[in-house]
């Protein structure tokens, strides 16, 4: 497989905002579809490369070209902004990247055959990338769901692992400085690695979720409509699969979002929906590296369902 990082845009300052590009080297049949994959971490943290290699592997083996971009994260940006920076990615990938592709590793690309994925608030920005551009089909794993309606557990302070067990965290200023770069707008941050302190932002953002802080702190101006997808449902929606741990608890995933998102993503009359809901498992269930490599079972079983689905649309 071969794997470069691409700017596709730059942040308020010029700094580039990169994505990751892979694609397989074997002979696949030209041009080839693209998949874009958003990043999971709450608009908080997170980056192209918390993406399952055995995933991008997968997609590439069955002819992809993957496009993983990074966009930014909160709190420099508003989560409307990051999700302005995932129909960006989408934009660059399906023009600029054409060129890139052919001119210098003479890899075709076709643009009319477009997919995306995402994994918790990556999975939401796919939805939403799929309410606004013409998408072939989406699979949403475990989105943050109805952030909009104020009565879910996305507005709710939560005992749930790990945030429950974490201490409140009031970051100091020399924190707020490694938070809010003077210089740049983040766009890659590392999840916390469990058996390890967790840098500041990581610790404030289990303290925002703990408290129920998330959503007013990545969307200050109260507007969730612009970040909700399930706002702007309509028939024309792409074919799109949710797949769900089944004791999902974290804030603005559960197994019954999920389920409310099913019906009423049917009820517009979107004809292809369709919900896996992964039984004993929670959020990012598919994230731990065994998952694809040693484990075959249940949750690789169903991440190749929700993958599957993506190629059967192109």
């Amino acid at each position: 497989m071969e794997s470069i990082r691409i700017p596709y845009n730059s942040d308020s300052y010029g700094k580039p905002l990169y994505a990751r590009v892979s694609w397989s080297k074997d002979s696949q049949p030209s041009p080839r579809p693209i998949v874009v994959v958003y990043h999971g971490g709450g608009l908080l943290v997170g980056s192209s490369e918390i993406i399952p290699k055995v995933q991008i592997d997968y997609l590439c083996d069955h002819g992809f070209v993957v496009v993983i971009p990074n966009y930014r994260l909160a709190p420099q940006v508003t989560a409307s902004e990051a999700f302005a920076d995932g129909e960006e990615a989408y934009d660059w990938s399906t023009t600029t990247l054409l060129k890139i592709m052919a001119d210098d590793y003479d890899v075709e690309l076709d643009p009319s055959r477009v997919v995306s994925y995402g994994h918790s608030s990556g999975g939401t920005l796919a939805m939403h990338i799929g309410s606004c551009r013409p998408l072939k089909a989406v699979t949403a794993f475990y989105p943050s769901l109805f952030s909009a309606d104020n009565t879910t557990s996305a507005h709710k302070p939560t005992s749930a692992v790990p945030f429950g067990m974490m201490p409140d965290f009031n970051p100091t200023d020399e924190d707020w400085n490694t938070i809010k770069p003077a210089d740049h707008q983040v766009s890659e941050a590392p999840m916390a690695r469990p058996g390890t302190i967790p840098p500041p932002r990581n610790k404030w953002q289990m303290s925002i979720l703990k408290n129920g802080q998330w959503l007013s702190t990545v969307q200050p101006d109260g507007r969730y409509e612009l970040i909700d997808p399930m706002t702007r449902l309509s028939a024309q929606w792409p074919p799109v699969m949710i797949v769900q741990g089944e004791i999902d608890n974290v804030p603005g995933s559960s197994r019954e979002l999920a389920q409310r998102a099913e019906k009423e993503i049917k009820a517009a009359g979107v004809k292809e929906v369709r919900l896996e809901v992964v039984h004993g498992e929670s959020h990012m269930f598919d994230l731990p590296p065994t998952v694809g490599t040693t484990d075959l079972g249940p949750k690789w079983e169903a991440v190749v369902k929700g993958l599957e689905w993506l190629r059967s649309h192109v």
